[in-house]
């Protein structure tokens, strides 16, 4: 398994989980810290996929 999909499912994972505790009102607010973890990992992911789309072929090795 790629090693970006699985920083991807990650980034999903710990996005929602800061989502549910939330709604849940686990830990007070803290849940917003837990989702600003998963959106940056998911932004890291999207910009890495996004250099490697744009980069040249010197750039890919």
């Amino acid at each position: 398994m790629p090693t970006r999909l699985v920083w991807a499912l990650v980034a999903l994972v710990v996005g929602l989980l800061g989502w549910l505790m939330l709604i849940n009102g686990v830990f007070g607010i803290s849940g917003y810290v837990v989702v600003g973890v998963g959106v940056g990992i998911g932004c890291a992911v999207v910009g890495s996929l996004a250099h490697d789309a744009l980069a040249g072929p010197r750039e890919r090795m």
